[in-house]
């Protein structure tokens, strides 16, 4: 044994006495009776004949007659590894829960043993599951082996990480509850064996699991077979019907599948369509328990398919030590919390169902593959209306001029118009049928007519022109995305030939059945705090944009040019469109597809991209990159009070020119700016990657610390101009819960909004750059937030 090879718990006190054969046989094969020792405390127990137990442990077995309290035989056998397993460190013991006394824990187990029949009985029960994990262990024969640090093999290791991360630690902070469910599936030599169904998290499951530890209760051996398992996972995982029930899969396996290999794409096909049934609601997590040189390939496309249809899913590598083990196994039990909250009403506790009704597809299908619905001006399914969104008037909605026969809606190039409001079409057919416009323009009983209503609405602004590239829509029936709150079809504008036309669209509604449907007014209601949320960062990126222009004006001419090309902030518009279908009316959100490199620059938790983080310690430890030189000197600091300078103007005036419904709106913008700090800056550090995390910054400063907008994610892309822009979609905004604005005190940003935390969460890890010094943004204390 190692000259380190010391234990916690002293082996060599305890008695053991030595039958003549015992000692020949340790003498013969160098085993000595510490080895034996250190074996029945802490080896792999299993039974043998004549009522003997075996135990093996650090590449030694012996048998022991525990009425003699006596070794029989001893020998030594392979698979211990020299390098790690428990030649090299001790394992980690786990004592079982007491519960005070025998009686109790029987009381205790026929209370749980009650409690999981009627999990499984009882639907009253079944609908209040608030998560179900599907456990998948490997018990192959290479199981066995003893190469994990802290642990006494590979088996050992999965079930110690899994009774004390997965368990014991959620039931201590009171994380768990009975409601939690967890389900057992072994792989073994015959298939795979399920060996607990559906058990609630108490106590007698973490007993549970510290005896499946043992080689008594199941040996490892044989082979390990995917596609029984995964069978076995798929209708424990859909047992229960209740869609409010958070649901993941944890797959341990040491290596690729016994299954023959022609069974290989069946594997990965399985778990496709267990994916795609459960969508985000289901969390897979692969593990791989041995060296990094054995054939993973199986659960890597496991995974990767699983992703495809919009599942969370995630491969583990740990390597050989326990502890690398937990840390995997720890962050899947708080994935479970994370996922169980998203489907929670914050409010009331209540779980949130998730929609069942949704097929999905795989990421990047093609448009021809799958169905679509049309929605056409002269069919039973038509889109009624158009509707956009400005956050400055109190209800909000705004409607989009429609540019269709009035009467018909039917759209063509020979449409004839009010000359009155210049909003009001018909075609040639429905004209001969009605007395011109006379109708439309005419006043009735001293009212005004409708024509001077449309002109009145117009000029207050609740009536949007906006060219639309047809009337017509088609929305994909598959889904092909899905986020915390929504899921994603596909859109497209039709021309009068039913071909797609203008730009790829997609559609978001809501995952969970509460805001999906219902009255006109709910589905309305549920698209409001998206609309309001993308419509006030879009209003935050016009004048973050000005300042970046503003503060150009600040360098020389040489200067200027290369600043000129630092990306902007634009966030896509959404808009609202009303469909008839099968005389119900519907409504969904759609917006422009953002096409390219998806990325999350950062998160409403405090999340930044690594890129950032990376550039950012670069830049600290290089401190390199070219001047550019200023040509104000040292006033730079200073803060410019009133409107904004002419290079904002245009932002500034429209501003003014609008109808306010509130106005308090005008004030939640700070109408003072700061310059460029005075100084030496680097080309090279004004990186793109810095400006998503200079705009949050931006926001919350240029709100008079009232909002953020955060969560940035979409596109880095080049507009024909040759613009750099970052265009931006479901962003979150916090708000601080005290404020004086009336109309932002109105105001609800949804879910996500963590409010002071979510600030506070965002200056933990935000590092001021060049970029916001070149905005005159400075350091934010975390305390004063």
């Amino acid at each position: 044994m190692p000259a380190n090879y010391n234990y916690a718990r002293q082996t060599v006190d305890s008695t053991l006495l030595s039958a003549v054969h015992d000692r020949q046989r340790r003498e013969e094969r160098g085993i000595e009776k510490v080895d034996l020792q250190r074996a029945r405390r802490y080896g792999m127990k299993e039974a043998a004949k004549n009522g003997r137990i075996k135990y093996t442990y650090g590449g030694v077995v012996f048998i022991y007659c525990p009425k003699r309290n006596r070794a029989i035989t001893s020998w030594q056998v392979e698979g211990a590894s020299d390098k790690s397993g428990t030649k090299v460190s001790a394992p980690i013991m786990l004592d079982k829960h007491d519960f005070g006394g025998e009686d109790i824990s029987k009381d205790k187990l026929m209370i749980h043993n009650s409690l999981a029949g009627q999990m499984n009985a009882n639907s009253r029960i079944q609908a209040k599951w608030t998560s179900h994990s599907v456990l998948v262990v490997d018990m192959s024969g290479s199981m066995r082996k003893d190469d994990v640090n802290g642990a006494r093999c590979r088996s050992d290791g999965v079930w110690m990480a899994l009774a004390r991360d997965y368990v014991k630690k959620p039931l201590q902070d009171g994380t768990r509850s009975h409601f939690d469910l967890i389900s057992i599936v072994v792989m073994k030599d015959d298939g795979a064996r399920v060996v607990a169904r559906h058990q609630p998290t108490t106590w007698i499951l973490y007993n549970m699991l510290v005896d499946l530890r043992e080689w008594s209760t199941y040996k490892p051996s044989g082979h390990g077979y995917y596609l029984p398992a995964i069978d076995e996972a798929d209708r424990l995982l859909t047992s229960n019907a209740n869609a409010g029930c958070s649901l993941s899969l944890l797959f341990f396996s040491d290596g690729s599948p016994s299954d023959p290999r022609s069974d290989r794409p069946a594997i990965v096909e399985k778990i496709g369509k267990l994916a795609s049934k459960f969508g985000r609601r289901l969390s897979i997590a692969c593990i791989g328990m041995a060296e990094e040189a054995e054939d993973f390939s199986t659960l890597n496309d496991m995974v990767t398919e699983a992703k495809q249809y919009g599942a969370q899913a995630t491969f583990g590598k740990p390597s050989l030590d326990a502890d690398s083990l937990s840390n995997i196994i720890s962050s899947l039990a708080t994935s479970v919390t994370t996922s169980k909250t998203e489907m929670t009403e914050l409010r009331t506790g209540s779980a949130k169902l998730v929609r069942m009704d949704i097929e999905r597809e795989k990421i990047n299908t093609p448009d021809y593959i799958g169905t679509w619905t049309g929605y056409e001006g002269d069919g039973p399914d038509y889109v009624r209306r158009f509707w956009s969104w400005s956050y400055r008037r109190s209800s909000g909605f705004v409607e989009i001029l429609d540019t269709r026969c009035a009467y018909c809606y039917k759209e063509n190039a020979n449409l004839l118009e009010c000359p009155g409001c210049k909003a009001r079409y018909m075609c040639r057919n429905c004209y001969r049928d009605h007395d011109d416009f006379t109708i439309h323009r005419t006043r009735y009983n001293g009212k005004q007519s409708e024509c001077h209503k449309i002109l009145a609405r117009t000029r207050m602004g609740s009536l949007l022109r906006k060219e639309l590239p047809s009337w017509s829509i088609a929305i994909k029936d598959q889904t092909f995305g899905e986020g915390a709150e929504r899921i994603v079809r596909k859109v497209r504008f039709l021309d009068p030939s039913g071909n797609f036309i203008g730009h790829e669209m997609v559609a978001k509604e809501s995952r969970f059945i509460e805001s999906h449907g219902g009255s006109y007014e709910k589905q309305m209601d549920y698209h409001r705090e998206f609309l309001r949320t993308q419509d006030i960062a879009s209003d935050f990126a016009k004048k973050f944009n000005a300042a970046m222009a503003r503060a150009q004006t600040y360098f020389d001419a040489e200067s200027q040019g290369m600043l000129s090309e630092l990306p902007r902030i634009q966030f896509i518009e959404p808009m609202i469109v009303e469909l008839i279908e099968g005389g119900n009316e519907k409504n969904i959100l759609i917006e422009r597809f953002l096409e390219g490199e998806y990325r999350k620059f950062n998160s409403n938790m405090g999340f930044v991209e690594n890129e950032v983080k990376e550039l950012v310690e670069r830049m600290n430890d290089l401190g390199l990159g070219g001047n550019l030189t200023r040509s104000l000197g040292n006033d730079l600091g200073a803060i410019k009070e009133g409107s904004e300078t002419s290079s904002d103007s245009s932002d500034s005036s429209s501003e003014s020119s609008d109808s306010f419904d509130y106005p308090e709106v005008k004030d939640i913008f700070d109408s003072k700016e700061a310059a460029p700090f005075s100084g030496d800056y680097h080309v090279g550090a004004l990186e793109d990657a810095y400006f998503p995390q200079a705009f949050s910054h931006y926001t919350y400063v240029r709100s008079k610390r009232q909002l953020m907008v955060v969560d940035l994610q979409g596109i880095l892309t080049v507009k024909e101009d040759g613009t750099r822009v970052y265009e931006l979609t479901d962003p979150v905004i916090h708000k601080r819960k005290t404020t004086n604005n009336r109309a932002m005190r109105k105001w609800s940003f949804g879910r996500t909004d963590r409010g002071e935390k979510g600030m506070k969460a965002f200056f933990e890890t935000h590092e001021c750059t060049d970029a916001c010094k070149f905005l005159g943004l400075t350091e934010v204390d975390v305390e004063n937030v």
